[in-house]
């Protein structure tokens, strides 16, 4: 039996068929049509939206920006590759009617109208409001960072330039010291010649004037860094190692995993950036109070307060050692009618705040407030401090201790005991073998067995008990136990004095949702960085990578909204609205 043979490239068909027959009812590239068709494009500020009468005419913004929507929807964001897509992609032949621009027509429309595809993606967003698509029930926040384009060679830092100007003083002292031995002996025995010398020391010399104007740039500008092919760039933080990069925020809706918002910052980490991200979600969710969830990067006590006096509600983790966060606020005393208690505005909110009344908004919320009257009060009771001894030296004694030579798991807990005694718990299943691990236990452990910072077991599915290579043999184990001596202990307490009246504000994140943060906000960083391959930026500067990063979130709202109603349902809201 022979095989399928496909049609014979130079039959003329009697009925020639249309590009539209080649691209199915609920094809998502049909999504991205009717948005852009519907959109407004003097509204979103595109550049070149009338026609020009005289010359050749321009191509259709609409049908640009089509492209790049596509492109980013199907992990293409070159220029150069989106011209190539667009003379043998059957989708693209359809969704431009077979135009096909040039490379350089297609990056400039990008790098034209960075303003405008933030616009183009907030467009996105209110519509995905207007179909109920967000829940606006609880927003995480968080940031991300993306490589920019500035090798770590281009950025400098003032330790590192430092560095620089010391190892040039040296070589040029270096090369002083061969002109003199030059002089000296003719010429003769040195490694270079005398303007060889002389031209190394002056290369050396404008290489210390230019490091000495970045140092002096940097200083008058009052800024730690300066990326030479990206000037807004910054060196950080980025899987654990160093990488210059923009630190992109992001948040997301609880429910849909949909993006609320986002911004392009150039901040190190994440401190200080809790309020403006809640603010503009807030905006972008067209609401006045908003709860959010935000991991300790965003732990800091002046933007807690923040938050709570601008209706936003944030749970963000709090310190090993705390229950709460606690605030002592000015009193005032402000006339608090049932208008103003019921109302969600942030200006009311903060009026009954202060005058230590808690606004309707905050009702269902663990956040309590009491007026504090001046006086001394007590914050710390029974604080048992150790006296100092002089000459203090420790007690060293050794201890016999029972081990066990396995690693015990028990399966109705899920948890495995160590030889040392101490608990590790699940951790990950790799290819069908359970991991535990417990790293504090390790870090405290006086017997290591490991050179790791802490010990990994696997345990297969049928087995209970792991033989410990290092306790192999063994039922006890000497360790030494020391303590510092102490002549005496004293019970004390600390107090503070308020001379006003003051609001004291106590605030309890929510747990629950504090452990909800990581599988909402996670996903849409993941999605675009490994699945869109979106990880570096093509463009420099924060205005161009906005614009960017605004094509790569769109694509990914598109795929999460298709995804919920469908393309068929997405495209008759779309025309409805």
């Amino acid at each position: 039996m022979g095989y399928i043979v496909g049609q014979n490239r130079g039959q003329v068909t009697a009925f020639p068929e249309t590009i539209d027959e080649y691209i199915s009812d609920n094809n998502p590239v049909r999504v991205i049509d009717v948005f852009i068709e519907n959109l407004d494009l003097e509204k979103a500020a595109f550049a070149k939206t009338n026609p020009f009468r005289e010359g050749r005419p321009a191509y259709n913004p609409k049908d640009l920006l089509k492209l790049y929507i596509y492109g980013y929807f199907n992990k293409i964001r070159s220029s150069r590759k989106l011209m190539i897509e667009c003379r043998r992609n059957v989708e693209l032949m359809w969704l431009l009617k077979k135009l096909a621009p040039d490379f350089r027509t297609i990056s400039d429309f990008r790098k034209d109208n960075a303003k405008a595809l933030k616009n183009v993606f907030k467009a996105f967003v209110k519509l995905c409001l207007e179909m109920n698509l967000y829940s606006k029930e609880l927003i995480a926040i968080d940031g991300s960072k993306f490589k920019a384009v500035n090798a770590k060679d281009k950025n400098y830092t003032a330790s590192k330039l430092n560095d620089r100007l010391k190892w040039i003083d040296e070589n040029i002292a270096e090369f002083m010291k061969e002109m003199d031995k030059c002089d000296k002996e003719d010429g003769n025995s040195t490694e270079y010649t005398k303007e060889q010398l002389e031209n190394k020391i002056q290369k050396l010399n404008t290489r210390k004037d230019l490091y000495n104007s970045y140092l002096q740039e940097m200083k008058e500008n009052d800024v730690t860094q300066k990326s030479i092919t990206d000037p807004e760039s910054r060196l950080m933080k980025n899987n654990g190692k160093l990488d210059v990069c923009y630190n992109v925020q992001t948040a997301v809706d609880s429910k849909s995993h949909l993006i609320a918002d986002f911004a392009v910052t150039n901040n190190c980490n994440d401190i200080g950036l809790l309020v403006p991200m809640a603010e503009v979600a807030k905006k972008a969710m067209e609401v006045e109070t908003l709860e959010v969830v935000a991991d300790k990067g965003y732990r800091k006590q002046a933007d807690i307060l923040e938050s709570l006096k601008n209706g936003i509600i944030p749970n963000v983790h709090l310190l090993d050692n705390k229950e709460n966060y606690s605030f002592d606020i000015d009193y005032k005393e402000n006339q608090i009618t049932d208008e103003i208690r019921n109302s969600n505005s942030s200006k009311d909110i903060q009026k009954c705040l202060e005058s230590g009344i808690i606004p309707k908004a905050y009702e269902y919320y663990k956040i309590s407030v009491e007026i504090i009257e001046p006086g001394e009060y007590i914050i710390s009771e029974e604080v048992i401090e150790k006296e100092p001894v002089e000459n203090n030296t420790e007690s060293i004694e050794k201890v016999i201790i029972e081990v066990n030579e396995n690693f015990i798991r028990d399966r109705q807990t899920n948890v495995v005991t160590c030889p040392m005694g101490n608990i590790l718990k699940q951790k990950a299943i790799v290819k069908g073998k359970v991991r535990y691990a417990n790293k504090l236990a390790c870090r405290n452990c006086k017997c290591k067995c490991t050179i790791a910072a802490f010990k990994v077991v696997e345990f297969p599915e049928n087995k209970d008990t792991v033989k410990s290579k290092f306790f192999a043999g063994k039922k006890t184990i000497t360790i030494e136990k020391s303590e510092p001596k102490i002549s005496a202990k004293k019970k004390s307490s600390k107090t503070i004095c308020f001379s006003t009246r003051k609001v004291r504000i106590i605030f309890v994140p929510d747990k629950k949702k504090l452990r909800m943060r990581r599988s909402i906000v996670e996903h849409p960083f993941g999605t675009i960085k490994r699945w869109c391959d979106s990880s570096y930026l093509l463009l420099k500067g924060n205005m161009k990578t906005t614009a960017e990063l605004s094509l790569s979130f769109l694509a990914y709202n598109m795929k999460r909204a298709i995804n919920m109603i469908g393309v068929n349902d997405l495209i008759s809201k779309m025309q409805a609205t």
